[in-house]
């Protein structure tokens, strides 16, 4: 049976959505192949630019690092939970999310597919309530990915799951064409002593495989 890749990255670019708590990129050209022989670049990147997991130590102190991230936990199977209507500003609760089983599991809100300008974005985007923290934990998740550029708006989801050893990834896009499972890879920079890093995130998945898909939440 043949399986398909989906890249679940936003591209780093001038321009790209930018959290207004951060800084943009800057990427500057340094060296040409007309001038020097050779093309190269400076890249001045946020921990948290784009697509990006966050280290326990993000928001917790004497917590491990990016460096130290798991990689039996960034690569393996993943369930994806797929919720129709959310709204701007909702608080997705732990009856909402319905039932978790996964290691890692994907939250397809919809919210990172709706091509949203900055302000929109990340001004009015859905948050995860303090329960459904909860209700992964419970469910032994160590990796929480989701298409919203924050899994909460005052940092105590946060404190919650890394508090909690699971990892987050903010900034997914593209989790809509998603089956119910797939093959999840998340690789951050093994940058030492990190809070963070980019990512790229590759879903693998078959092309005919409904399995487990379920109906939307």
């Amino acid at each position: 049976m043949a399986s398909r890749l989906a890249d679940l990255t936003l591209p780093i670019e001038p321009g790209m959505l930018s959290n207004p708590d951060h800084f943009p990129p800057e990427i500057t050209l340094y060296a040409t192949l007309e001038r020097d022989g050779w093309t190269a670049r400076r890249l001045v990147l946020d921990s948290h630019l784009g697509t990006h997991l966050d280290a326990p130590s993000h928001f917790v102190a004497g917590a491990p690092d990016v460096d130290q991230a798991d990689l039996e936990v960034l690569i393996g199977t993943a369930e994806v939970i797929h919720l129709s209507g959310i709204e701007p500003g909702e608080v997705i609760t732990a009856a909402r999310l319905g039932p978790v089983t996964g290691r890692r599991v994907l939250l397809d809100t919809g919210w990172g597919g709706r091509g949203l300008a900055q302000a929109e974005y990340f001004g009015q985007a859905p948050y995860l309530a303090p329960d459904a923290a909860e209700a992964l934990l419970a469910a032994g998740t160590e990796l929480l990915g989701v298409d919203l550029p924050s899994v909460d708006l005052d940092g105590g989801v946060h404190v919650a799951l890394l508090g909690a050893g699971c990892l987050i990834v903010e900034n997914l896009t593209g989790l809509a064409a998603l089956p119910g499972r797939c093959e999840l890879t998340v690789l951050p920079l093994p940058i030492t002593g990190g809070d963070g890093s980019p990512v790229r995130a590759v879903a693998r998945f078959e092309a005919d495989d409904n399995e487990g898909a379920g109906q939307p939440r």
